[in-house]
This record gives structure tokens, C-alpha cells and sequence, in this order.
């Protein structure tokens, strides 16, 4: 193989390996943009990345500063660095399921107990949040 073969095969892995990894890039550290949900991602954070911006779900921004949003909440704290805040993700998916177990006065709505977003949807919450 020449040099100049072997470096189109170089450069088309290199492509090809980009593409197939795109869309955990576009879920690390940023929120997701409307255009990358309205292509309905499978990726479990990326997914929860949406619930996050859907002001009919979780509407998040509202409250809390997130990368990759422009619309900065200023109740809650921003959401950054949830993994030094918490031990695990289970920790998390109580907080966002229950928050009035830690703090009864909490403005933060209960998303499970109150029926706002499903398990399964805090959990891919979770997941995006882990990226942050």
C-alpha cells in the first residue's frame, strides 16, 4: 500500500470512527440543541439531554444554569459537577425523583413522586446530568 493510500484509509477510520461517536459528544458537557432532538438521539444521555430543554417536561433551564442553554435559571444551582455533589447516580435519581426527602422546602418539584417525568426518563436525566 502506498503512502498516499494509507493515509485515505487513515483519515476515512478517523471519519468514520467521528461519526459513530458524535452523538456521546454532543451529550458531554452540554445540553443538547433542539436540532440534535428533533432527530430523536438514541443515546441514553443525549435523550435526557432533551427532557432537560423540553419546557413541557422537564424544562430545567428554568431554575438551573446548564451548559449549552441560553436561558439561565437563577433558583437552583447550576448543574455542573454532579458527580462531586453526588456519590452516585442513584443519589441523584432520588433528588430529582423526591427532592423533598433532603429538603421539605425545596422549590424544586418532586419529577417522580409528583408524576411529572417517568423512571425512566429521571433516569436518562441522570445519565445527561453524569455528563456535565
Amino acid at each position: 500500500m502506498g503512502t498516499k493510500t494509507a493515509l485515505h484509509a487513515v483519515r476515512a477510520i478517523a471519519i468514520g470512527a467521528g461519526l459513530l461517536l458524535a452523538p456521546l459528544a454532543m451529550a458531554a458537557g452540554r445540553a443538547p440543541t433542539a436540532k440534535e432532538c428533533a432527530a430523536h438521539p438514541t443515546d441514553t444521555a443525549q435523550k435526557g439531554g432533551c427532557i432537560v430543554i423540553n419546557r413541557a417536561l422537564g424544562n430545567c433551564m428554568a431554575c438551573h444554569v446548564i451548559a449549552g442553554t441560553t436561558m439561565d435559571g437563577n433558583v437552583g444551582p447550576a448543574l455542573r459537577d454532579l458527580r462531586t455533589q453526588f456519590p452516585n447516580k442513584q443519589a441523584l435519581f432520588e433528588q430529582i425523583y423526591d427532592p423533598t426527602m433532603n429538603d421539605p422546602h425545596t422549590a424544586m418539584p418532586p419529577f417522580g413522586k409528583d408524576h411529572i417525568l417517568t423512571k425512566t426518563q429521571i433516569r436518562e436525566v441522570v445519565d445527561f446530568l453524569w455528563t456535565l
